[in-house]
Protein backbone atom coordinates (compact mmCIF):
# COMPACT_ATOMS: atom_id res chain seq x y z
CA UNK A 1 0.00 0.00 0.00
CA UNK A 2 1.23 3.11 -0.75
CA UNK A 3 0.53 5.86 1.68
CA UNK A 4 1.60 8.80 4.30
CA UNK A 5 2.13 7.98 8.13
CA UNK A 6 1.18 10.36 10.49
CA UNK A 7 2.80 9.81 14.30
CA UNK A 8 1.52 13.17 16.21
CA UNK A 9 2.83 13.20 19.60
CA UNK A 10 2.68 15.90 22.41
CA UNK A 11 4.12 19.06 20.78
CA UNK A 12 4.78 17.71 17.02
CA UNK A 13 3.77 15.18 13.94
CA UNK A 14 6.17 12.95 12.64
CA UNK A 15 5.56 12.25 9.16
CA UNK A 16 6.34 9.10 6.65
CA UNK A 17 5.72 8.63 2.85
CA UNK A 18 5.74 4.66 1.54
CA UNK A 19 5.77 3.88 -1.41
CA UNK A 20 6.33 -0.19 -2.77
CA UNK A 21 6.68 -1.08 0.81
CA UNK A 22 9.91 1.40 1.36
CA UNK A 23 10.32 5.02 3.20
CA UNK A 24 10.86 7.44 0.77
CA UNK A 25 10.78 10.23 2.55
CA UNK A 26 9.68 11.96 6.33
CA UNK A 27 10.23 14.71 8.74
CA UNK A 28 8.82 16.43 11.65
CA UNK A 29 6.20 19.54 11.55
CA UNK A 30 6.40 21.38 14.58
CA UNK A 31 2.80 22.50 15.87
CA UNK A 32 2.83 26.11 14.67
CA UNK A 33 2.93 25.46 11.02
CA UNK A 34 1.20 22.11 11.15
CA UNK A 35 -1.51 23.51 8.86
CA UNK A 36 0.18 24.75 6.33
CA UNK A 37 2.87 21.98 6.11
CA UNK A 38 0.38 19.02 6.19
CA UNK A 39 -1.70 20.58 3.30
CA UNK A 40 1.71 21.05 1.41
CA UNK A 41 2.00 17.41 1.99
CA UNK A 42 -0.98 16.27 0.70
CA UNK A 43 -0.71 18.77 -2.68
CA UNK A 44 2.66 17.01 -2.97
CA UNK A 45 1.89 13.71 -2.20
CA UNK A 46 -2.00 12.69 -3.35
CA UNK A 47 -1.90 9.82 -1.35
CA UNK A 48 -4.02 8.63 1.39
CA UNK A 49 -3.01 10.15 4.90
CA UNK A 50 -2.99 7.17 7.94
CA UNK A 51 -3.25 9.25 11.41
CA UNK A 52 -2.44 8.02 14.73
CA UNK A 53 -2.13 10.35 17.70
CA UNK A 54 -1.26 10.11 21.67
CA UNK A 55 -3.11 12.90 22.19
CA UNK A 56 -6.77 13.02 23.87
CA UNK A 57 -9.71 12.15 22.15
CA UNK A 58 -10.89 15.84 21.95
CA UNK A 59 -7.36 17.12 20.53
CA UNK A 60 -7.87 14.04 17.78
CA UNK A 61 -11.33 14.97 16.57
CA UNK A 62 -10.11 18.79 16.30
CA UNK A 63 -7.73 17.74 13.96
CA UNK A 64 -9.45 14.97 11.86
CA UNK A 65 -11.90 17.86 11.41
CA UNK A 66 -9.43 20.54 10.22
CA UNK A 67 -7.97 17.80 7.88
CA UNK A 68 -10.31 15.57 6.42
CA UNK A 69 -8.03 14.05 4.14
CA UNK A 70 -6.54 11.72 7.12
CA UNK A 71 -8.14 8.71 8.20
CA UNK A 72 -7.38 7.60 11.89
CA UNK A 73 -5.85 3.75 11.88
CA UNK A 74 -8.42 2.23 14.40
CA UNK A 75 -7.06 1.52 17.70
CA UNK A 76 -8.20 -2.20 17.32
CA UNK A 77 -5.30 -2.76 14.07
CA UNK A 78 -2.47 -2.26 16.56
CA UNK A 79 -0.76 -4.96 18.51
CA UNK A 80 -2.42 -6.79 21.34
CA UNK A 81 -0.54 -6.25 24.74
CA UNK A 82 -0.38 -8.30 27.99
CA UNK A 83 -0.75 -5.55 30.90
CA UNK A 84 -2.50 -6.57 34.38
CA UNK A 85 -3.86 -2.94 34.79
CA UNK A 86 -3.55 0.32 32.49
CA UNK A 87 -3.20 0.74 29.05
CA UNK A 88 -0.03 0.65 26.70
CA UNK A 89 0.65 3.75 24.22
CA UNK A 90 -0.15 3.86 20.89
CA UNK A 91 3.05 4.94 19.73
CA UNK A 92 5.35 1.80 22.08
CA UNK A 93 2.80 -0.52 20.29
CA UNK A 94 3.90 0.77 16.61
CA UNK A 95 6.89 0.31 18.03
CA UNK A 96 6.04 -3.17 18.56
CA UNK A 97 4.51 -3.71 15.11
CA UNK A 98 8.00 -2.37 13.56
CA UNK A 99 10.08 -4.48 15.45
CA UNK A 100 7.89 -7.32 14.00
CA UNK A 101 7.76 -5.92 10.61
CA UNK A 102 12.07 -5.72 10.68
CA UNK A 103 12.64 -9.32 12.52
CA UNK A 104 9.08 -11.22 11.99
CA UNK A 105 10.83 -14.89 13.25
CA UNK A 106 12.45 -13.07 16.16
CA UNK A 107 11.27 -11.97 19.97
CA UNK A 108 12.49 -8.15 20.72
CA UNK A 109 13.30 -5.68 23.05
CA UNK A 110 12.50 -1.81 21.73
CA UNK A 111 13.87 0.64 23.71
CA UNK A 112 13.03 4.54 23.08
CA UNK A 113 14.67 7.31 23.59
CA UNK A 114 12.36 10.27 24.40
CA UNK A 115 10.92 12.30 26.85
CA UNK A 116 10.47 8.59 28.82
CA UNK A 117 12.65 5.92 28.17
CA UNK A 118 10.28 2.84 27.37
CA UNK A 119 11.92 -0.52 27.42
CA UNK A 120 9.16 -3.52 25.31
CA UNK A 121 9.81 -6.86 25.09
CA UNK A 122 7.72 -8.13 22.35
CA UNK A 123 6.97 -11.94 20.38
CA UNK A 124 4.92 -12.47 17.93
CA UNK A 125 3.90 -8.90 17.50
CA UNK A 126 2.72 -8.48 20.88
CA UNK A 127 4.07 -6.64 23.76
CA UNK A 128 4.87 -9.10 26.57
CA UNK A 129 6.21 -6.92 29.37
CA UNK A 130 8.85 -3.84 29.60
CA UNK A 131 9.47 -0.71 31.73
CA UNK A 132 9.30 2.97 31.60
CA UNK A 133 11.95 5.68 33.03
CA UNK A 134 12.83 8.92 32.51
CA UNK A 135 14.66 10.19 30.03
CA UNK A 136 17.75 12.16 29.77
CA UNK A 137 16.34 15.87 29.20
CA UNK A 138 13.67 14.75 31.28
CA UNK A 139 16.66 14.13 34.45
CA UNK A 140 18.49 16.98 33.45
CA UNK A 141 14.99 19.26 34.09
CA UNK A 142 14.11 17.37 37.58
CA UNK A 143 17.47 18.07 39.14
CA UNK A 144 17.26 21.58 37.95
CA UNK A 145 13.23 22.03 39.20
CA UNK A 146 13.77 20.46 42.70
CA UNK A 147 16.40 21.83 43.78
CA UNK A 148 17.56 25.12 44.88
CA UNK A 149 20.83 25.83 42.88
CA UNK A 150 21.68 23.09 39.84
CA UNK A 151 21.50 24.55 36.85
CA UNK A 152 18.92 23.68 33.57
CA UNK A 153 21.43 21.52 30.82
CA UNK A 154 21.02 20.78 27.65
CA UNK A 155 22.12 16.74 27.04
CA UNK A 156 25.00 16.80 25.60
CA UNK A 157 27.28 13.92 25.22
CA UNK A 158 30.15 12.67 27.70
CA UNK A 159 32.29 9.79 28.44
CA UNK A 160 33.86 10.22 32.01
CA UNK A 161 31.63 8.95 34.53
CA UNK A 162 32.93 11.53 36.75
CA UNK A 163 33.60 15.21 36.70
CA UNK A 164 35.27 18.43 38.53
CA UNK A 165 32.38 20.21 38.01
CA UNK A 166 28.62 20.94 38.15
CA UNK A 167 27.72 20.66 34.51
CA UNK A 168 30.06 17.40 33.93
CA UNK A 169 28.31 15.83 36.81
CA UNK A 170 25.06 16.38 36.15
CA UNK A 171 26.22 15.37 32.58
CA UNK A 172 28.01 12.18 33.72
CA UNK A 173 25.23 11.18 35.92
CA UNK A 174 22.53 11.47 33.10
CA UNK A 175 25.15 9.39 30.56
CA UNK A 176 26.21 7.13 32.89
CA UNK A 177 23.32 6.47 34.85
CA UNK A 178 21.01 5.98 31.25
CA UNK A 179 24.05 3.67 29.75
CA UNK A 180 23.97 1.44 33.17
CA UNK A 181 20.34 1.42 33.26
CA UNK A 182 19.93 0.10 29.74
CA UNK A 183 23.06 -2.20 29.90
CA UNK A 184 21.23 -3.99 32.87
CA UNK A 185 17.62 -3.95 31.48
CA UNK A 186 19.22 -5.51 28.20
CA UNK A 187 20.84 -8.08 30.19
CA UNK A 188 17.48 -9.44 32.09
CA UNK A 189 15.89 -9.38 28.25
CA UNK A 190 18.73 -11.85 27.45
CA UNK A 191 18.10 -14.49 30.56
CA UNK A 192 14.38 -14.54 28.85
CA UNK A 193 15.17 -14.65 25.14
CA UNK A 194 19.09 -15.78 23.76
CA UNK A 195 17.89 -15.03 20.59
CA UNK A 196 16.48 -11.31 21.49
CA UNK A 197 17.06 -8.43 18.71
CA UNK A 198 18.11 -5.19 20.33
CA UNK A 199 16.34 -2.03 18.56
CA UNK A 200 17.06 1.43 19.92
CA UNK A 201 14.75 4.18 18.29
CA UNK A 202 14.11 8.02 19.40
CA UNK A 203 16.55 10.88 20.09
CA UNK A 204 19.07 9.50 22.04
CA UNK A 205 19.27 6.25 20.27
CA UNK A 206 22.55 6.90 18.01
CA UNK A 207 24.13 7.94 21.53
CA UNK A 208 23.87 4.88 23.58
CA UNK A 209 23.65 2.49 20.61
CA UNK A 210 27.62 3.57 20.82
CA UNK A 211 28.32 2.98 24.60
CA UNK A 212 27.00 -0.29 24.76
CA UNK A 213 28.64 -3.30 23.37
CA UNK A 214 25.74 -5.37 21.83
CA UNK A 215 24.28 -6.17 18.49
CA UNK A 216 22.02 -2.84 18.03
CA UNK A 217 19.55 -2.15 15.17
CA UNK A 218 18.66 1.55 15.55
CA UNK A 219 15.72 2.65 13.50
CA UNK A 220 14.97 6.00 13.71
CA UNK A 221 11.74 5.73 11.95
CA UNK A 222 10.30 2.79 13.77
CA UNK A 223 7.28 4.03 14.91
CA UNK A 224 6.28 4.92 11.37
CA UNK A 225 7.54 1.58 10.11
CA UNK A 226 4.92 0.88 12.48
CA UNK A 227 2.19 2.48 11.79
CA UNK A 228 2.46 1.44 7.96
CA UNK A 229 2.68 -1.89 9.24
CA UNK A 230 -0.07 -2.28 10.95
CA UNK A 231 -2.07 -0.54 7.88
CA UNK A 232 -0.99 -2.57 5.80
CA UNK A 233 -1.83 -5.59 8.11
CA UNK A 234 -5.57 -4.31 8.16
CA UNK A 235 -5.66 -2.77 4.30
CA UNK A 236 -9.06 -4.47 3.14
Amino acid sequence: MNCVVLDQGNTSTKWGVFLDKKLIDSGRIEDRILSSKLNELNEKYRLPFLYSSVRNEMNQRDFLSRFEFCKVIPTEHFPAYHYTSGTAGKDRLANVAGAHFLFPNSASLVIDFGTCITYSIAQSNELISGAISLGAQSRLRAMHEYTGKLPLLNFTETDDAFHNSTDGALLSSVNFGIASEVKGYIEEALKKFHELKIVFTGTDSVHFAKQLNYRIFVELNLTLIGLYAITCANES
